[in-house]
């Protein structure tokens, strides 16, 4: 006959590994998450920028756009290209020819690839200022809180017009709805102030050791490619269920 309390004790035993069981399965799934994005994110970016580089190689080498290694396209005055007028939201003509020559060739390297297309979910139009404090007439404070808002409310304005620019090409007004609204979802629109300054080398200043801000480089418009795991899960997912 077993001794006194021996049930019980078995009893917990189970308890404990049954839940350590479950702990490991949450992590498992937290792993494999983490690998699915990387995996994503990776492949997503290279193909995209490999594309990129070579249906832009024109403006790439003119320096009227700079293709990060993550598909990011920036847009600043680091080749003399005046993008807007100080303290004005529209584009210059000389950015709107930039930008209807570089839209169609942009969107038709998104579009072209079905499966890319599914795991991207935003197309980010930003806005970014120098680190010059701006202050507006009325202004009451000289500080570096309103000199911020002020950037904000300029970068946002100005991501903004070049949205509604885009809206304006044939590259939205001659497709059909399907291809609109899927434009629609994925294009967005917003403003970083001068939250994110980048150096000479083009690295943001706050996350680099080279702390000293190019203002010229750092007034500047991107186009930056989100990515989604969404599909990716549920592709995992429906493989490990079959």
């Amino acid at each position: 006959m077993a001794p006194f309390g021996r049930n019980t004790e078995d009893s917990n035993w189970i308890s404990i590994a049954d839940m350590m069981t479950a702990l490991m399965v949450i992590f498992m799934f937290i792993a494999i998450n983490f690998i699915v994005q990387v995996v994503e994110h990776t492949f997503v970016q290279e193909d995209i920028y490999n594309k990129l580089q070579v249906v832009l190689s024109e403006e790439i080498e003119n320096q009227e756009i700079k293709l990060g290694p993550d598909g990011s396209i920036r847009f600043s005055m680091n080749s003399g290209q005046e993008l807007f007028v100080e303290a004005e939201c529209e584009p210059t003509p000389e950015f709107k020819k930039i930008l209807a020559n570089f839209l169609p060739k942009y969107w038709g390297v998104i579009k072209s690839d079905t499966n890319n297309l599914d795991y991207i979910k935003e197309i980010r139009i930003e806005g970014h200022a120098d680190s010059k404090r701006y202050f507006k007439n009325g202004d009451t404070a000289k500080t570096a809180e309103i000199s911020f808002r002020n950037n904000l409310d300029l970068s946002q304005c100005r991501s903004a017009h070049v949205l509604r620019f885009l809206r304006e090409q044939p590259i939205y007004l001659d497709v059909d709805s399907a291809e609109k609204e899927r434009m629609d979802f994925l294009f967005t629109a917003i403003g970083f102030s001068n939250s994110r300054t980048i150096n000479e080398v083009g690295l943001y200043t706050y996350i680099d050791s080279l702390k000293v801000v190019h203002d010229t480089l750092s007034r500047r418009v991107e186009f930056r490619i989100v990515t989604s795991n969404e599909k990716l899960t549920k592709q995992l997912i429906d493989f490990n269920e079959n």
